[in-house]
């Protein structure tokens, strides 16, 4: 069995809410969505700046989990999508969840490989070389929130922040990586101090909040 790694990231999940739809077809409940902001992060003590150019994951489930009236409650669903993540934001999939004051909410995207593509990659540069950073273990993204009240159809709508990938990296951690193909590949195999910091940051770049937004 693949071990799941969570990535709790800075991430900012907006909920609109529509007409109220409470039938268990694909269009009622929640639409997972999912995007990226600030791409450029410059590298600690030098002048080195990494910029983050594409992108994709490989997303296979969604879930809600919450507390409702003290009770815990958990609603999913399996999808199969190739999201970009510098595109506009498109739908991942639909779960169906009852109109309710929900506490302690979470959001979580599953990604996992997929037809032999990363669960998760970046390409970009440091200072004009090219650098992919890739995952190829199953792992989640989570969005969270003390408390949202849901009616009717709601989109929640998950910005990851890139800046802090690279916090406590250096330029020298950069030069001094192997390139394949004049290309740093960041992977479980390859270039694996760069690999631990960035996943390392990824799960340290703080909690997450949600926006809820009613239309």
């Amino acid at each position: 069995m693949k071990k799941v790694r969570m990535l709790t990231l800075i991430a900012v999940s907006m909920i609109s809410l529509a007409s109220c739809k409470k039938d268990n077809t694909d269009n009622s409940g929640f639409t997972f969505q999912l995007k990226t902001a600030n791409p450029t992060s410059t590298v600690t003590r030098t002048m080195a700046t990494v910029i983050w150019q594409s992108g994709f994951v490989n997303a296979n489930l969604i879930k809600f989990e919450a507390k409702q009236s003290g009770n815990e409650v958990e609603f999913k669903s399996s999808v199969q999508r190739h999201i970009d993540l510098f595109a506009l934001p498109s739908d991942i999939g639909n779960i169906t969840v009852p109109a309710g004051v929900y506490d302690e909410t979470e959001f979580k995207i599953f990604i996992a490989p997929n037809s032999g593509a990363p669960a998760f990659q970046l390409q970009g540069t440091v200072n004009n070389t090219p650098v992919t950073f890739q995952v190829d273990n199953n792992i989640f993204i989570k969005a969270e929130q003390h408390q949202v009240t849901l009616s009717g159809s709601n989109v929640a709508l998950t910005t990851l922040n890139l800046s802090g990938l690279t916090q406590g990296v250096s330029a020298t951690d950069f030069a001094n990586a192997i390139q394949t193909n004049g290309t740093i590949m960041i992977s479980s195999s390859s270039n694996t101090n760069l690999y631990n910091a960035i996943l390392t940051n990824l799960s340290r770049l703080g909690e997450t909040e949600v926006e809820v937004h009613h239309h």
